[in-house]
């Protein structure tokens, strides 16, 4: 007798059959959603028992993950998280990838250090919502004996194995997502720092002091790049990755026109290759044109060779004895490290680091001009919903911060003649003078600059 065919994911006709026993046997064939047929049986003491525990084991088997060639349901946790890794990995080659190699680096080094000591050899399933979130509790508990709270990086943690999970689904290796129901304490609410227009000025003289007192000792004679890269910062907003992977085809010093800089790169490290030039920024917003001040146009313009190529970077690794240029540029750790000997050098250890400079910018120039022109400078998204997304061509060119970045200089170069003046007029006059130099000094902050 011929056999309707049935449709992934329906059964037949529950035949119920009598034993000798007196035990009856509920049959019916089943067909999974891999286009696989099975037959289910099942006996018990009544004909309805039969067929209720018939039924059962079809929901059973239409509802089970059964996994891909990938992975299945008692697949380990480790394989899970590596296969996910090697899926970011193939997607980051792809034009215009969903995620960066350096980010796919660092989901790597959470995963490695946070999830594989603790839950890799659990298989899929075996995971339920009370063993992820003693996971995630365990990191948080982790972090009271240290520096570091670890909220941040429970919150990373827990994204990332989730997203792993999220993987296993969709290979139908599990049917829910454990890690949905976790929780991780908030975050703390970012509390930005900026300098004054005193430390600007305290942090141009430090590096230039710096490179003065190197002038005659044994190694590479002084560069400028330091002073130079350091205006780059406090004259742009830019990262200290986007500062050093700029060329010279990209700067415009011209004096018949806005100096500008064009940004659309960013020094990146990636695993098994070390300090790369990634032909974007962190992100799309981060393509943008910025007209500089002219502190900044001075201090390029003492760096800038008798002769340059539009591929030749700011700040090259090295120059050789013929007056060539490297065309590697110089590496984020060496810069970081130059500026703390520097810092060193004027007693200023610890005050600043290069992301300071740019919360500093970006301060100034929220307070001078609004926070979009501060966002928009900065390489920031604006938001406009779906008229900025798809009717209005993007403007690459930066707000013209320039003046307002000039007069942070300027103001902090004459705060310091003023303390200088202060110093050398008496002590007795100093101390007649000094409240009025405090009033003169709060108004020049909270009043000219916004400070």
């Amino acid at each position: 007798m011929a056999h309707d065919k049935l449709g992934p994911g329906e059964h037949g006709e529950i035949f119920i059959k009598r034993h000798k026993s007196g035990k009856f046997q509920a049959r019916v064939r089943v067909r999974l959603f891999n286009g696989e047929e099975t037959q289910v049986s099942r006996n018990r003491k009544t004909g309805a028992a039969a067929r209720l525990a018939v039924q059962a084991e079809i929901d059973t088997l239409l509802n089970a993950p059964r996994g891909s060639a990938q992975l299945k349901p008692d697949s380990r946790v480790g394989l899970a998280a590596r296969q996910w890794i090697d899926d970011l990995r193939l997607q980051s080659t792809w034009p215009n990838p969903p995620r960066r190699p350096q980010t796919v680096d660092e989901y790597e080094r959470l995963l490695g250090t946070q999830l594989i000591p603790k839950l890799s050899k659990y298989r899929l399933n075996e995971l339920t919502t009370a063993v992820c979130q003693d996971w995630v509790n365990s990191i948080i508990e982790a972090g009271k004996s240290g520096p570091y709270d670890m909220v941040v990086t429970a919150a990373q943690a827990r994204g990332a194995f989730k997203a792993v999970i999220d993987r296993a689904i969709v290979h139908d290796a599990l049917r829910y997502n454990p890690m949905d129901k976790t929780t991780t304490p908030k975050r703390k609410v970012p509390d930005p720092k900026a300098m004054t227009v005193t430390d600007v000025y305290r942090l141009r003289k430090a590096v230039r002091d710096w490179e003065c007192a190197r002038v005659g000792r044994p190694g590479p004679p002084p560069t400028g790049h330091v002073p130079a890269a350091i205006d780059v910062m406090l004259g742009t907003g830019l990262r200290i990755g986007e500062v050093l992977a700029l060329n010279w085809g990209k700067v415009n010093l011209s004096r018949d026109g806005l100096p500008t800089i064009a940004v659309d790169a960013t020094l990146v490290d990636i695993k098994g290759h070390g300090t790369v030039r990634q032909e974007m920024p962190k992100t799309d917003a981060g393509k943008r044109t910025i007209i500089i001040p002219k502190f900044t146009v001075e201090s390029l313009e003492a760096i800038r060779p008798p002769i340059t190529r539009p591929d030749m970077p700011l700040f090259p690794s090295r120059r050789f004895r013929d007056g060539r240029a490297s065309l590697k540029p110089q590496t984020p750790h060496n810069v970081r490290r130059t500026l703390r000997a520097a810092l060193e050098f004027a007693n200023m250890t610890g005050e600043v680091h290069p992301h300071l400079l740019r919360s500093t910018v970006a301060t100034f120039v929220a307070r001078e001009r609004g926070m979009a022109d501060a966002a928009a400078l900065l390489g920031h998204k604006v938001n406009g919903g779906v008229t900025v997304r798809h009717y209005i061509e993007r403007l690459r060119l930066a707000p013209d911060a320039s003046t307002v970045l000039q007069a942070m200089v300027e103001i902090g170069e004459e705060e310091a003649a003023k303390a200088t003046h202060q110093r050398t007029t008496g002590a007795d006059a100093a101390r007649a003078d000094a409240p009025a130099v405090t009033a003169a000094k709060v108004a020049v902050a909270g009043e000219d600059s916004g400070w």
